[in-house]
């Protein structure tokens, strides 16, 4: 939602940087964008990560490729 969020006000500094004719504002959107990309996280968790005693089918596979 965060992500969302902040690429939404860098389109919107952008947009309004060439409606006001200001650069500046053009050049805080691209900062927000920046923002936006390197704080963005993957939330999705693993099978491996979840803490079942299964693991998941490819680590199954490296295992038994060294046998």
């Amino acid at each position: 939602m965060k992500l969302l969020l902040l690429i939404a006000v860098a389109v919107a500094c952008v947009a309004l940087s060439f409606a006001w004719r200001e650069p500046w504002i053009g050049g805080v959107g691209l900062l927000v964008a920046f923002v936006a990309m390197f704080t963005d996280r993957d939330d999705v968790r693993l099978d491996d990560e979840r803490g079942s005693y299964e693991t998941t089918k490819s680590v199954r596979d490296m295992r038994r490729r060294d046998r």
